[in-house]
C-alpha cells in the first residue's frame, strides 16, 4: 500500500453532549472539557490541521462568550456541526443507542472535508463512528477512516464502584464498549489504572492502548498573588466548593450528610457550583432541611471557566466526593488555584491527587469518613496552606499542550499503520 499523507482532517464525534456547553449544566461536564481544550491545543501545535466536531443539538447552553454564537467563517479549522435529528428528539442519553446510525449517517453527510482519523468520545460516539466509519469506505474514499475510542468512563468501572442511588449501566453499553475494545485502531484512556482495567474488564490488547491524562489550562486556572481563601487563617470557619452536575455519582449529597455530623462549633457552608433537571436537586436540598443543615447548602448555576477558577480561590476546600472518575478535571483545576482538595481515593482521582501532598484522599466513601476528612481541614489551616502550594505546583506542569501532542502522536501512529 502506498504511503499516505500526514493526518489533516480530524472528525470528533461527542453524540450526547456538546463539547462546548457551559460545564455543569445537562450532561457537560470534565468530558466537555477535555474535548475542548485537546481541540484548541491539537490546533495550536498542528497549522496544517482542520478539526470538525460532531455533536447533536439537544439544546445545550452554550457559555456567555463561547465564539460558537457567532456563524462559522470560511476557512476555519475548527468546525462545529450541531445536528438537529428529528429521531433523536426527546431521547435520553441512554435511549440515543437507537439511533446512532442516523447519527452516523448525518454526521458523513453534513462533513466539510473526508476525515483521516475519527475520534469517538464515550460509547455512544463510538457506536456511531464504528458505523460512520463504514460509511465513508463504501463511499470508495481509498482507505479505511480509522477509529481512535475514548470512553471516559467505562460501565464495568461505573458498576463495579456503584453508589447508593445510581442505576446499573445498560446491557448495550457494555457491549458497544467491547465492540470498540476490539475494532478501534486505539482505545485512549486518562491513566495506567483506567488501561489495566480495560484490560481486565474488555480484553483489550495492551497494544491498542494510549494512556494520554489529561491537562489543565493554566491560562484560566492558576494562582494569583494575594489572593486567599475566604477563611485563611480561621480553625472554625470553612466554605466547601462542589463543582459539577448534581447527581448521584458526583456525590454531592455525602457532604450534605457530613454537614450534619460535624461538632456544633464548626460553621461551615457548602457551594454546589452546577445543575441537573433530575429530581435528585430537589431530593439533596429536601435531605439538607431533614437534618437541619439547609441554610448551609447552596446551589448555584453553573459559571464560565474564569468565574469558576475565582470560586476556587476564595473556597477553603473543594470537594471531588464521587464513586467513579476516570481522571477527576475539577480537582485538577482546582489545585491549580491553590485549592485544598478532598476527593474519593478511587479511580482516576488517585492520579489527580496526590494523597497528603496536593490534597487528601477519603475512603471508604461514607458520610462519617467525609466528616472527619472535612473536620481535619478546617481545623488545620496550615495544612490547608501546604497542600495549595503543592498542588499549584504540580499543575503549572500539566498543560493541555502535553495531552495534545501525545494525542496527535496516537493519530499519526494509526495512520502509519494503514500506510503499512
Amino acid at each position: 500500500m502506498s504511503t499516505l499523507p500526514p493526518v489533516r482532517t480530524v472528525h470528533v464525534y461527542s453524540m450526547h453532549t456538546d463539547p462546548f456547553a457551559q460545564p455543569g449544566s445537562g450532561d457537560a461536564g470534565g468530558m466537555n472539557v477535555y474535548i475542548a481544550r485537546s481541540v484548541h491545543a491539537m490546533l495550536e501545535l498542528d497549522p496544517e490541521l482542520r478539526v470538525e466536531v460532531f455533536t447533536l443539538d439537544r439544546g445545550e447552553a452554550l457559555p456567555t462568550d463561547s465564539p460558537f454564537r457567532q456563524p462559522p467563517q470560511p476557512g476555519e479549522r475548527l468546525v462545529r456541526h450541531s445536528l438537529d435529528l428529528p429521531s433523536a428528539r426527546g431521547l435520553s442519553k441512554n435511549e440515543l443507542a437507537a439511533v446512532t446510525d442516523d447519527f452516523a449517517q448525518a454526521c458523513v453527510e453534513q462533513a466539510l472535508y473526508t476525515p483521516d482519523i475519527i475520534h469517538a468520545h464515550y460509547w455512544l460516539s463510538g457506536q456511531a463512528a464504528a458505523r460512520a466509519s463504514d460509511l465513508w469506505s463504501a463511499q470508495g474514499v481509498g482507505f479505511p477512516v480509522p477509529v481512535l475510542f475514548t470512553p471516559h468512563t467505562t460501565a464495568a468501572a461505573k458498576d463495579a464502584r456503584r453508589g447508593e442511588g445510581e442505576a446499573p449501566e445498560p446491557e448495550e453499553r457494555y457491549a458497544a464498549e467491547r465492540l470498540m475494545s476490539s475494532s478501534a485502531s486505539r482505545v485512549i484512556v486518562n491513566t495506567p489504572l483506567e488501561a489495566q482495567q480495560m484490560g481486565e474488564y474488555y480484553g483489550t490488547d495492551a497494544q491498542k492502548l494510549a494512556t494520554i491524562p489529561p491537562g489543565v489550562d493554566t491560562s484560566i486556572f492558576h494562582t494569583i498573588p494575594g489572593v486567599h481563601p475566604l477563611n485563611d487563617t480561621s480553625e472554625t470557619r470553612c466554605r466547601i466548593v462542589f463543582a459539577g452536575r448534581p447527581q448521584p455519582l458526583k456525590g454531592p449529597h455525602l457532604l450534605v450528610e457530613a454537614l450534619a455530623l460535624l461538632p456544633d462549633d464548626l460553621q461551615v457552608d457548602v457551594d454546589i457550583i452546577g445543575r441537573s433537571d433530575s429530581d435528585y436537586e430537589r431530593r439533596l436540598l429536601q435531605r439538607a432541611a431533614e437534618l437541619g443543615v439547609a441554610d448551609r447548602v447552596h446551589l448555584k448555576d453553573p459559571v464560565p471557566a474564569s468565574e469558576l477558577a475565582n470560586i476556587f480561590r476564595a473556597a477553603d476546600i473543594v470537594a471531588s466526593p464521587s464513586s467513579s472518575e476516570t481522571f477527576g478535571l475539577v480537582a485538577l483545576e482546582a489545585q491549580a488555584c491553590g485549592a485544598a482538595v478532598l476527593a474519593t481515593d478511587a479511580d482516576g482521582l488517585r492520579y489527580a491527587v496526590e494523597n497528603h501532598r496536593t490534597g487528601l484522599l477519603v475512603a471508604p466513601r461514607t458520610p462519617q469518613r467525609w466528616a472527619a476528612a472535612i473536620e481535619r481541614l478546617v481545623r488545620a489551616p496550615y495544612l490547608r496552606h501546604s497542600l495549595g502550594a503543592n498542588a499549584a505546583a504540580r499543575a503549572r506542569t500539566m498543560g493541555w499542550e502535553q495531552t495534545a501532542r501525545k494525542t496527535l502522536e496516537a493519530y499519526a501512529e494509526v495512520r502509519e499503520g494503514i500506510s503499512q
